[in-house]
Protein backbone atom coordinates (compact mmCIF):
# COMPACT_ATOMS: atom_id res chain seq x y z
CA UNK A 1 0.00 0.00 0.00
CA UNK A 2 1.27 3.54 -1.19
CA UNK A 3 1.51 6.52 1.48
CA UNK A 4 0.92 9.64 -0.77
CA UNK A 5 1.96 13.09 0.61
CA UNK A 6 1.05 16.20 -0.82
CA UNK A 7 3.11 20.08 -0.37
CA UNK A 8 0.83 21.99 -2.18
CA UNK A 9 1.67 25.98 -2.25
CA UNK A 10 1.43 29.34 -3.81
CA UNK A 11 4.08 28.19 -6.16
CA UNK A 12 3.56 24.27 -6.97
CA UNK A 13 2.15 21.18 -6.19
CA UNK A 14 4.70 18.34 -5.13
CA UNK A 15 3.04 14.61 -4.67
CA UNK A 16 5.65 12.08 -3.68
CA UNK A 17 3.90 8.42 -3.52
CA UNK A 18 5.81 5.62 -1.57
CA UNK A 19 5.07 1.94 -1.27
CA UNK A 20 8.30 -0.25 0.67
CA UNK A 21 11.25 0.74 -1.11
CA UNK A 22 9.08 2.41 -4.49
CA UNK A 23 9.09 5.89 -5.03
CA UNK A 24 7.20 8.01 -7.47
CA UNK A 25 6.96 11.89 -7.92
CA UNK A 26 5.55 14.43 -9.46
CA UNK A 27 5.53 18.40 -9.87
CA UNK A 28 2.55 20.46 -10.77
CA UNK A 29 1.06 23.81 -10.48
CA UNK A 30 0.53 25.87 -7.68
CA UNK A 31 -3.19 27.84 -6.36
CA UNK A 32 -3.19 30.95 -3.95
CA UNK A 33 -3.96 29.12 -0.98
CA UNK A 34 -7.28 27.82 0.77
CA UNK A 35 -8.27 31.00 2.23
CA UNK A 36 -8.76 32.28 -1.51
CA UNK A 37 -11.73 32.15 -3.45
CA UNK A 38 -12.73 28.73 -4.08
CA UNK A 39 -9.50 27.86 -2.54
CA UNK A 40 -10.28 24.00 -1.69
CA UNK A 41 -11.84 23.66 -5.55
CA UNK A 42 -8.51 24.78 -6.86
CA UNK A 43 -6.50 22.68 -4.49
CA UNK A 44 -8.13 19.63 -5.25
CA UNK A 45 -7.98 20.36 -8.91
CA UNK A 46 -4.01 20.76 -8.82
CA UNK A 47 -3.90 17.64 -6.39
CA UNK A 48 -5.89 15.64 -9.07
CA UNK A 49 -3.68 17.06 -11.75
CA UNK A 50 -0.22 16.24 -9.96
CA UNK A 51 -2.02 13.00 -9.34
CA UNK A 52 -2.40 12.52 -13.10
CA UNK A 53 1.17 12.09 -13.52
CA UNK A 54 2.00 9.53 -11.34
CA UNK A 55 1.72 6.03 -11.71
CA UNK A 56 0.90 4.65 -8.12
CA UNK A 57 2.68 1.45 -7.21
CA UNK A 58 -0.18 0.64 -5.35
CA UNK A 59 -3.47 0.84 -3.76
CA UNK A 60 -3.21 4.01 -1.88
CA UNK A 61 -3.40 3.23 2.20
CA UNK A 62 -3.46 7.08 3.38
CA UNK A 63 -2.30 10.52 2.17
CA UNK A 64 -1.03 13.24 3.89
CA UNK A 65 -1.30 17.20 2.45
CA UNK A 66 0.41 20.25 3.46
CA UNK A 67 -1.59 23.04 2.10
CA UNK A 68 -1.43 26.61 1.96
CA UNK A 69 -3.79 28.91 4.09
CA UNK A 70 -5.30 25.88 6.10
CA UNK A 71 -5.04 27.57 9.32
CA UNK A 72 -6.93 30.56 7.91
CA UNK A 73 -9.18 28.94 6.05
CA UNK A 74 -10.58 25.58 8.42
CA UNK A 75 -13.58 25.06 6.64
CA UNK A 76 -11.69 24.86 3.01
CA UNK A 77 -9.53 22.28 4.60
CA UNK A 78 -12.29 20.21 6.12
CA UNK A 79 -13.73 20.61 2.39
CA UNK A 80 -10.63 19.34 1.01
CA UNK A 81 -9.92 16.62 3.36
CA UNK A 82 -13.33 15.26 2.18
CA UNK A 83 -13.01 15.65 -1.48
CA UNK A 84 -9.49 14.02 -1.29
CA UNK A 85 -10.47 11.73 0.88
CA UNK A 86 -13.65 10.39 -1.80
CA UNK A 87 -11.07 10.70 -4.95
CA UNK A 88 -9.16 8.24 -3.48
CA UNK A 89 -11.14 6.21 -1.38
CA UNK A 90 -8.30 6.35 1.80
CA UNK A 91 -8.05 8.09 4.79
CA UNK A 92 -6.89 11.97 4.59
CA UNK A 93 -5.28 14.23 6.37
CA UNK A 94 -4.94 18.20 5.99
CA UNK A 95 -2.76 20.65 7.35
CA UNK A 96 -1.13 23.77 6.79
CA UNK A 97 2.34 23.69 4.71
CA UNK A 98 3.76 24.78 7.84
CA UNK A 99 3.14 22.12 10.18
CA UNK A 100 4.08 19.76 7.35
CA UNK A 101 7.26 21.83 6.84
CA UNK A 102 7.71 21.70 11.12
CA UNK A 103 6.64 17.97 10.72
CA UNK A 104 9.73 17.41 8.11
CA UNK A 105 12.02 19.30 9.88
CA UNK A 106 11.40 18.33 13.88
CA UNK A 107 9.72 14.97 13.55
CA UNK A 108 7.65 16.39 16.40
CA UNK A 109 10.46 17.58 18.28
CA UNK A 110 10.78 20.79 19.88
CA UNK A 111 12.15 23.98 18.09
CA UNK A 112 10.92 26.30 15.13
CA UNK A 113 10.54 26.32 11.77
CA UNK A 114 10.91 29.75 9.93
CA UNK A 115 9.69 29.69 6.36
CA UNK A 116 10.71 32.56 4.70
CA UNK A 117 9.43 32.27 0.75
CA UNK A 118 6.60 33.92 -1.14
CA UNK A 119 4.91 34.66 2.50
CA UNK A 120 6.64 34.54 6.28
CA UNK A 121 5.68 32.16 9.00
CA UNK A 122 7.11 30.54 11.91
CA UNK A 123 5.91 27.13 13.52
CA UNK A 124 7.10 26.56 17.00
CA UNK A 125 6.44 22.92 18.97
CA UNK A 126 7.97 23.98 22.54
CA UNK A 127 8.55 21.48 25.17
CA UNK A 128 5.36 20.84 26.49
CA UNK A 129 4.04 20.13 22.82
CA UNK A 130 2.13 23.18 22.27
CA UNK A 131 1.98 24.15 19.00
CA UNK A 132 1.75 27.98 17.88
CA UNK A 133 2.36 30.36 15.31
CA UNK A 134 4.19 33.62 14.81
CA UNK A 135 3.03 35.81 11.01
CA UNK A 136 1.76 33.71 8.44
CA UNK A 137 -1.08 36.24 8.09
CA UNK A 138 -1.20 36.38 4.35
CA UNK A 139 0.44 39.33 2.15
CA UNK A 140 -2.42 42.70 3.47
CA UNK A 141 -1.87 41.30 7.07
CA UNK A 142 1.32 40.08 7.40
CA UNK A 143 4.14 38.01 5.74
CA UNK A 144 7.18 40.52 6.82
CA UNK A 145 10.68 39.92 5.34
CA UNK A 146 9.05 38.04 2.49
CA UNK A 147 9.39 36.99 -1.34
CA UNK A 148 6.13 39.19 -1.48
CA UNK A 149 7.55 42.14 1.05
CA UNK A 150 10.98 42.13 -0.41
CA UNK A 151 9.90 42.27 -4.47
CA UNK A 152 7.25 45.18 -3.44
CA UNK A 153 10.09 47.41 -1.57
CA UNK A 154 12.24 47.08 -4.60
CA UNK A 155 9.03 48.11 -7.03
CA UNK A 156 8.67 50.91 -4.95
CA UNK A 157 12.06 51.80 -4.65
CA UNK A 158 12.13 51.65 -8.52
CA UNK A 159 9.04 53.86 -8.68
CA UNK A 160 10.45 56.70 -6.49
CA UNK A 161 13.47 56.98 -8.30
CA UNK A 162 11.80 57.07 -11.84
CA UNK A 163 9.44 59.72 -10.49
CA UNK A 164 12.15 61.84 -8.15
CA UNK A 165 11.25 60.65 -4.79
CA UNK A 166 13.98 58.49 -3.92
CA UNK A 167 18.25 57.06 -4.94
CA UNK A 168 18.99 55.97 -8.29
CA UNK A 169 18.89 52.04 -7.93
CA UNK A 170 20.04 48.98 -10.46
CA UNK A 171 16.73 48.09 -9.48
CA UNK A 172 15.56 49.92 -12.51
CA UNK A 173 16.99 47.94 -15.16
CA UNK A 174 16.11 44.90 -13.59
CA UNK A 175 12.34 46.17 -13.38
CA UNK A 176 12.36 46.88 -17.08
CA UNK A 177 13.64 43.49 -17.91
CA UNK A 178 10.32 42.74 -16.06
CA UNK A 179 7.92 45.12 -17.21
CA UNK A 180 8.18 48.44 -19.09
CA UNK A 181 6.58 51.15 -19.36
CA UNK A 182 7.47 51.40 -15.67
CA UNK A 183 4.25 53.80 -15.22
CA UNK A 184 2.20 50.38 -15.84
CA UNK A 185 3.76 48.39 -12.93
CA UNK A 186 0.53 48.84 -11.18
CA UNK A 187 -1.78 47.55 -13.34
CA UNK A 188 0.90 44.57 -14.04
CA UNK A 189 0.14 43.92 -10.10
CA UNK A 190 -3.14 44.12 -9.80
CA UNK A 191 -4.03 42.31 -13.15
CA UNK A 192 -3.36 39.41 -11.57
CA UNK A 193 -5.34 36.42 -9.79
CA UNK A 194 -2.26 36.54 -7.35
CA UNK A 195 -1.06 39.75 -6.70
CA UNK A 196 1.61 38.61 -3.55
CA UNK A 197 2.97 36.03 -6.16
CA UNK A 198 3.10 38.71 -8.87
CA UNK A 199 5.28 41.26 -6.24
CA UNK A 200 7.34 38.07 -5.07
CA UNK A 201 8.49 37.79 -8.91
CA UNK A 202 10.80 40.51 -8.37
CA UNK A 203 12.94 39.33 -5.26
CA UNK A 204 15.09 37.26 -6.29
CA UNK A 205 16.27 40.29 -8.56
CA UNK A 206 16.32 42.56 -5.52
CA UNK A 207 18.49 39.74 -3.93
CA UNK A 208 20.63 39.95 -7.11
CA UNK A 209 21.25 43.37 -6.73
CA UNK A 210 22.10 42.95 -3.16
CA UNK A 211 24.88 40.65 -3.30
CA UNK A 212 26.01 42.96 -6.28
CA UNK A 213 26.49 45.82 -3.64
CA UNK A 214 23.86 48.05 -4.88
CA UNK A 215 22.46 50.44 -1.48
CA UNK A 216 18.92 50.26 -2.28
CA UNK A 217 18.47 46.81 -2.63
CA UNK A 218 21.13 45.77 0.30
CA UNK A 219 18.75 48.18 2.86
CA UNK A 220 15.70 46.46 1.87
CA UNK A 221 17.10 43.13 2.21
CA UNK A 222 18.72 43.83 5.60
CA UNK A 223 15.21 45.00 6.75
CA UNK A 224 13.73 42.25 5.30
CA UNK A 225 16.05 39.66 7.41
CA UNK A 226 15.70 42.59 11.19
CA UNK A 227 11.81 41.61 10.49
CA UNK A 228 12.25 37.57 10.27
CA UNK A 229 14.98 38.09 13.04
CA UNK A 230 12.20 39.71 15.20
CA UNK A 231 9.64 37.38 14.46
CA UNK A 232 11.85 34.70 15.90
CA UNK A 233 12.49 36.40 19.02
CA UNK A 234 9.13 35.89 19.89
CA UNK A 235 9.98 31.85 19.57
CA UNK A 236 11.88 29.17 20.65
CA UNK A 237 14.88 27.07 19.36
CA UNK A 238 16.49 25.61 17.76
CA UNK A 239 15.28 26.88 14.35
CA UNK A 240 15.10 25.07 10.85
CA UNK A 241 15.07 27.90 7.99
CA UNK A 242 13.10 26.87 5.07
CA UNK A 243 11.71 28.53 1.71
CA UNK A 244 13.16 30.20 -1.52
CA UNK A 245 13.88 33.41 -0.05
CA UNK A 246 16.10 31.98 3.46
CA UNK A 247 17.76 29.50 0.96
CA UNK A 248 19.22 32.30 -0.62
CA UNK A 249 22.92 33.08 0.01
CA UNK A 250 22.29 37.04 0.73
CA UNK A 251 19.34 36.05 2.88
CA UNK A 252 19.90 32.96 4.40
CA UNK A 253 23.75 33.91 5.55
CA UNK A 254 22.28 37.26 6.94
CA UNK A 255 20.11 35.33 9.00
CA UNK A 256 21.98 32.61 10.25
CA UNK A 257 24.39 35.26 11.34
CA UNK A 258 22.05 37.67 13.08
CA UNK A 259 20.30 34.67 14.77
CA UNK A 260 23.77 33.28 15.98
CA UNK A 261 25.04 36.99 17.56
CA UNK A 262 21.48 36.70 19.10
CA UNK A 263 22.70 32.95 20.76
CA UNK A 264 20.15 31.30 18.94
CA UNK A 265 20.88 27.41 17.58
CA UNK A 266 20.25 27.16 14.04
CA UNK A 267 19.74 23.51 12.89
CA UNK A 268 19.79 21.60 9.49
CA UNK A 269 16.33 20.02 9.12
CA UNK A 270 15.83 15.93 9.13
CA UNK A 271 13.70 15.95 6.58
CA UNK A 272 11.26 18.74 3.96
CA UNK A 273 7.63 18.88 3.88
CA UNK A 274 6.86 16.12 1.98
CA UNK A 275 8.56 14.16 4.68
CA UNK A 276 6.45 15.54 6.56
CA UNK A 277 3.42 15.33 4.99
CA UNK A 278 3.83 11.46 4.97
CA UNK A 279 4.71 11.63 8.41
CA UNK A 280 1.20 13.31 9.05
CA UNK A 281 -0.43 10.83 7.13
CA UNK A 282 1.48 7.86 8.87
CA UNK A 283 1.37 9.66 12.46
CA UNK A 284 -2.39 9.90 13.66
CA UNK A 285 -1.42 10.46 17.33
CA UNK A 286 1.63 13.08 16.71
CA UNK A 287 2.06 16.51 18.49
CA UNK A 288 0.64 18.29 15.61
CA UNK A 289 -3.18 16.52 15.92
CA UNK A 290 -4.44 19.77 16.84
CA UNK A 291 -4.07 21.53 13.25
CA UNK A 292 -5.01 18.69 11.38
CA UNK A 293 -8.47 17.87 9.23
CA UNK A 294 -8.70 13.63 9.04
CA UNK A 295 -11.56 12.18 7.08
CA UNK A 296 -12.01 8.65 5.49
Amino acid sequence: MSIVAVDLGKTGCRIRATSGAATVSAHGAGVPGLADSEGDVRAFDAIVATLGELELPTPVASIGVGAAGAEAAPAAARALADRVAAHLEAPTAVTTDAVTAHAGAFEGMPGTMVIVGTGTVLLTLDSAGTLSQVDGWGPWLGDEGSGRAIGQEGLRAVLAAHDGRGPATSLTAAALELHAPLSTLPRWVADTAAPARQLARFAPSVLTAASAGDAVARDIVERAVEAVVQACAATSGPYCLLGGIAGSAVFGDALRARLRERGLAVVEPRGDALDGAEYIARTPASPYEGSVVRRG
